[in-house]
């Protein structure tokens, strides 16, 4: 129970750093252009990363996850997401981007029942339902007609790269299932691959080479505090309750993010969006009390270690 307890305040604290990533995203996009801010943050962050697992004698263990397929295809995802979501965020709002990308604990309570055989009852059923009408609210503001303005091609951006992610968050749980990994070699692996996969966006439709300004900053920040120290921590804690609580709680992220939003850049949403979101609220509160409903050692219980279930390892 105690490592139950720290993986939820692991989580959560990982919920909050990216919470922060929406609105810095949003800032540094005023000068950067989104392809390369992709590279350059994964680009930082693996600098970080294998630096760190250099001084703590990890290298070889990152080589051998390297040659692992799951985790190419763990970075490919993760690239592939914040491609999508970064030239969204170009064309839509920081607060639409922080809710349509946590619609993921939606997909992820659907992929789920398949991957790792978790519960798909009532409550998850009028969760999705829920969720999609809330995905049409905060995309439309509520409106009857569809309208190709940018800020709705950002939303649907946004909202690919959230599907893309529901895979990221599913390999991530089947590898961290495995027995003897290192979340910390994890961690360098899965941000190397990120960043060599980012690359060939930025090459092709970057453009050349960025000329550094003052919205730089935002390289930095959202690679140390945004990209390495939260997904570690995501990651320990993955080890320890299931990929569709884990999912949960990071609505701290959500609302962390709003915040951010509203405060630094002034953004309010329209009073569809505003129902949009709490209907998207409201579905991953019923995905939470549905995947924590009837297991016998509570939310904390991960998928490979509930009564019936083999565990999933990684070879």
């Amino acid at each position: 129970m105690e490592n139950s307890r720290g993986a939820i305040l692991a989580t959560l604290a990982a919920g909050l750093l990216w919470g922060s990533s929406f609105a810095v995203i949003k800032i540094g996009l005023r000068s950067i252009d989104p392809y390369w801010f992709v590279f350059l943050r994964f680009a930082v962050a693996s600098a970080v990363a294998l630096s760190y697992l250099a001084v703590a004698g990890r290298l070889k263990e990152t080589g051998r996850l390297l040659r692992n397929p799951l985790v190419i295809w763990l970075g490919v995802s993760n690239a592939a997401g914040f491609v999508l979501q970064f030239r969204g965020q170009t064309l839509t709002t920081a607060s639409n981007a922080a809710l349509l990308i946590n619609v993921c604990t939606i997909f992820v309570a659907i992929a789920s029942r398949v991957v790792f055989r978790e519960r798909f009852g009532p409550l998850k059923m009028i969760a999705v339902a829920l969720g999609m009408i809330g995905i049409y609210l905060v995309t439309t503001g509520g409106r009857a007609t569809l309208s190709l303005s940018d800020s709705f091609r950002g939303d649907l951006l946004v909202l690919v790269a959230a599907f893309l992610w529901t895979f990221f968050i599913i390999l991530d749980k089947k590898i961290v299932d495995g027995h003897g990994v290192d979340v910390r070699a994890l961690t360098g692996a899965m941000v190397l691959v990120t960043a060599v996969a980012a690359l060939p966006a930025a090459l092709l439709l970057g453009g050349g080479l960025p000329r550094p300004t003052p919205e730089w900053w935002a390289i930095p920040y959202t690679a140390v505090l945004c990209t390495v120290i939260p997904f570690f921590l995501w990651t320990w804690g993955l080890k320890h309750i299931t990929a569709t609580t884990s999912s949960v709680i990071m609505l701290a992220e959500v609302i962390f993010a709003l915040a951010l939003a509203a405060l630094l850049l002034g953004e309010r949403l329209s009073p569809g969006g505003l129902t949009g979101s709490a209907l998207i609220l409201v579905a991953v509160g019923l995905v939470s009390r549905a995947a924590t409903a009837g297991t016998p050692d509570g939310p904390d219980v991960a998928p490979g270690e509930q009564p019936g279930e083999a565990d999933l390892e990684v070879t």
